[in-house]
């Protein structure tokens, strides 16, 4: 019984961060989806931790990293149709208090 009430805390700590995470996730690729890159397929590659991000007088709480790839047209100026390249991206992602995204950056490889 004790050892139910000491590892419990531990149990609900690693759900809310986990929830916190996912939630992290889905705001950034609707993010890349709706605003930075319109009608382009996305594939995300991996995310990493959700930081706290600690600044006096700004609305970012949380930095996450992102990797992925979009595939864009690229036109080779010839009769045959475009074509689609994947071009990675790298970008960190800065989100305020309710994970919703404040501002990317762009880090390049």
């Amino acid at each position: 019984m004790i050892v139910l009430f000491l590892v419990f805390p531990l149990v609900v700590h690693a759900q809310v961060n986990r929830s916190a995470s996912q939630l992290a996730h889905e705001n950034i690729q609707d993010y890349l989806k709706s605003k930075l890159f319109k009608d382009q397929p996305y594939y995300p590659e991996s995310f990493g931790d959700l930081k706290p991000q600690k600044k006096d007088h700004s609305e970012t709480a949380w930095i996450m990293e992102h990797k992925f790839q979009v595939a864009e047209k690229v036109d080779k100026g010839s009769v045959k149709p475009a074509s689609m390249e994947n071009h990675p991206y790298w970008f960190f992602f800065f989100l305020d208090k309710k994970m919703r995204v404040v501002k990317a950056e762009s880090i390049q490889q």
